[in-house]
């Protein structure tokens, strides 16, 4: 069993192992040191970009082209990272590292993995100011520490003038843009990349300017490296990446190929692309990926801002695929829309609240009233009905539609099966009824001139189809076996708690949290079973995701094992804690961070940011930023969120129980003290 501060190799290296090589030695050594920014593209949702995990999955690639064991080396510290090559503490810096003169004096950089514009943000209010006025330069910049966008400010005239605020080198981009929505500084520098959709989806932010010096980002090797840096080089080219940008072009297959990217327009949503415990999942995402990993590419994400946008997005070439459950009609074939073989069928069925039982003939619906969104395909199958039926018009998305139905609102509405599957996995207070269309095929859109593309789409999916890999697929996020199981209170007897109180406490107090909360948490993530595994692969008593696990310092290996999985569960826990300010109450920061656990903290800042639009306290949880939370599952409001979509009752629901569980802990452990209880 390994704890260490470093990812695990078959031929695992010291954790301070200084060396400085070139190729040559390092395949006599066997292993390569990778270094990376802890949490570095964990906690993020990425916009028309490849995501970070992509950049590890390339550097693995390489250390086994070359017949080399990957080693991890995680720093927290950017610019320690950047030092970490210089002293000889790894090989090759992964990130997406500015290039600058400055740093060519310390660096040596591999080709540009991508160029970047730089934009200037502000607030609204500040659109109308000329970058020379006066009123202009009394603005506040916020920069945070160790970036190039100093350097940007230090190089560019328009800049030069403006007070300079540095801020924490740690500060997370969405965090950046809260400081200026907060009226902490006025401005702030950042890459498009990572500004476009942030001021995009902010009520107040614009881009004020785009900087004339487009940057390049690059991976970092020692200067007297140079056969390692040629060898990173051949290996980035061969796999087409090197000064890339978001594509806007349209291209059939082999151009697609080409450009090494294959872009996926889609909304975020619980069945399409949404972020999990630093995981991007979604049935959409994960089978297209299979395909774009078939051609030889990577998968790269558009998100649309609505479902109304999607069709005209595909249509002006922002992507290459429409990934997003649509149903094939007539209607939107006539549109002239073009759609690959089907990859799904599923059935149109009525749903009603479990107290209000749903129709389960077409007789039935005589007096019953369905509510339905016209742009919707259900609307489409109703009309085509002979016998007469009440529709009502309602602009409402599907997960408002069901919170109506549920709370008696509204009567019936219809929805996808696939859906529905999820709906109940979470919640039994859904009734199914009356299949309306049986079968109805949902299939990928792509632009009908990109015949190559439609086709292999076609193959992939006839192929596919059915098969163990889909099947697997398909229950992992449409399964019985994700349905909410309903546990009776665990009954405590004597001043024990659980099977791991006494690991539990030792890793509790190194980081001061309450051991009674913690095993709290513990019985809510897995009973107290060891052995257990989510839908998505996350293990053991915490619940901890293979890719958390190598953050904090624990093989995923052992993962199955309660005194590792303890220790990955608590300094989990503990980054989550982190994510939130000190001047935050006690308890409220132990909320936010139990929610972030659950959900991830990114979607934890998005309720924060809503429940303050909502005019709720984005610093009290209970009863003001679980409010917010739940509403982050609804599309209005999760299409326009940092992080996206996430289902909003499950942390709040979790939170909840984990304090009632704390408090009875707390109030047995007491009585018995007493000597209440005997």
């Amino acid at each position: 069993m390994s704890i260490g501060g470093c990812g695990s190799s078959p031929r695992d290296a010291p954790a301070e192992d200084l060396f400085v090589g070139d190729l040559a030695d390092i395949e006599v050594r066997g292993y390569i040191r990778f270094g990376r920014q802890t949490w570095a593209g964990f906690d993020s949702l990425p916009q028309e970009g490849l995501p970070m995990q992509s950049y590890y999955q390339l550097a693995e690639d390489f250390a086994a082209k070359r017949g080399l064991a990957a080693h991890w080396v995680d720093i927290d510290d950017f610019v320690e990272l950047l030092h970490a090559a210089v002293a000889g503490r790894v090989d090759v810096v992964i990130n997406n590292v500015t290039v600058t003169e400055s740093r060519r004096q310390l660096v040596g950089f591999t080709i540009p993995l991508t160029l970047s514009d730089e934009w200037l943000i502000g607030r609204t209010q500040n659109m109308a100011l000329e970058l020379e006025s006066e009123a202009f330069q009394q603005l506040t910049l916020g920069i945070p520490e160790g970036t190039a966008y100093l350097d940007s400010v230090a190089t560019t005239p328009e800049l030069a003038g403006l007070r300079l605020e540095r801020l924490p080198p740690t500060m997370l981009p969405d965090e950046v843009v809260d400081g200026i929505t907060a009226e902490r500084y006025d401005l702030t520098l950042m890459d498009a990349g990572s500004a476009r959709y942030l001021v995009e989806n902010s009520l107040n932010l614009e881009r004020l300017w785009t900087l004339p010096k487009r940057r390049e980002l690059a991976w970092v090797v020692r200067r007297d490296n140079p056969n390692l840096l040629a060898a990173l080089d051949q290996f980035l080219v061969e796999q087409h990446i090197g000064g890339r940008r978001a594509r806007r072009d349209r291209q059939d297959l082999a151009g697609i190929k080409a450009s090494g990217t294959m872009r996926m327009l889609t909304l975020t949503g619980p069945h399409t692309f949404f972020l999990w415990r630093g995981e991007l999942l979604g049935f959409e995402y994960e089978l297209l990926k299979l395909f774009a990993g078939e051609q030889g590419v990577r998968l790269e994400v558009v998100l649309a801002p609505d479902r109304a946008s999607l069709f005209e997005n595909i249509e002006s070439d922002r992507a290459d695929v429409l990934a997003a459950a649509v149903t094939v009609t007539e209607e939107r074939l006539k549109s002239g829309l073009h759609f690959s073989e089907p990859y799904m069928y599923v059935d149109e069925v009525f749903v009603s609240s479990v107290s209000n039982p749903p129709p389960e003939t077409l007789d039935d619906l005589s007096d019953r009233i369905v509510y339905l969104n016209p742009v919707t395909s259900h609307w489409q199958h109703m009309q085509s009905l002979e016998s007469p039926v009440v529709i009502r018009e309602v602009t409402d998305d599907m997960e408002t539609l069901l919170e109506r139905v549920r709370s008696l609102d509204y009567d019936v509405t219809l929805m996808d099966s696939h859906l529905l599957a999820i709906e109940r996995a979470y919640n039994g207070d859904l009734a199914e009824g009356l299949v309306l269309t049986k079968g109805a095929p949902i299939a990928w859109v792509v632009h009908p001139d990109n015949v190559e593309l439609s086709q292999a789409l076609d193959e992939f999916t006839k192929r596919v189809y059915r098969s163990k890999t889909y099947n697997l697929l398909w229950q992992k996020y449409f399964g019985n076996e994700r349905r909410v199981i309903r546990h009776e209170r665990q009954r405590i007897v004597g001043a024990e708690l659980s099977p791991y109180d006494s690991l539990v406490k030792q890793r509790s107090t190194e980081f001061e949290f309450d051991w009674r909360m913690v095993v709290a948490q513990m019985y809510q993530e897995s009973k107290f079973d060891p052995k257990r595994t989510s839908f998505a692969g996350a293990r053991g008593l915490m619940q901890v995701m293979p890719r958390t696990a190598a953050q904090v310092g624990v093989d995923e290996q052992d993962l199955w094992e309660p005194e590792p999985n303890i220790t990955a569960g608590v300094r989990y826990l503990n980054w989550t804690r982190e994510r939130f300010e000190d001047s935050l109450p006690l308890s409220e920061r132990l909320w936010f961070a139990l929610a972030g656990y659950n959900a991830g903290p990114g979607h934890v800042r998005d309720a924060r940011r809503l429940a303050r639009e909502q005019g709720w306290n984005p610093n009290l949880w209970f009863d003001n930023v679980e409010r917010a939370m739940l509403l982050l599952s609804k599309p209005k409001y999760a299409q326009r969120a940092h992080y996206g979509f996430v289902r909003g009752s499950e942390p709040v629901k979790y939170v909840r129980d984990i304090r009632e569980r704390y408090r009875a802990y707390v109030n047995h452990l007491n009585e018995l003290e007493s000597g209440s209880l005997r």
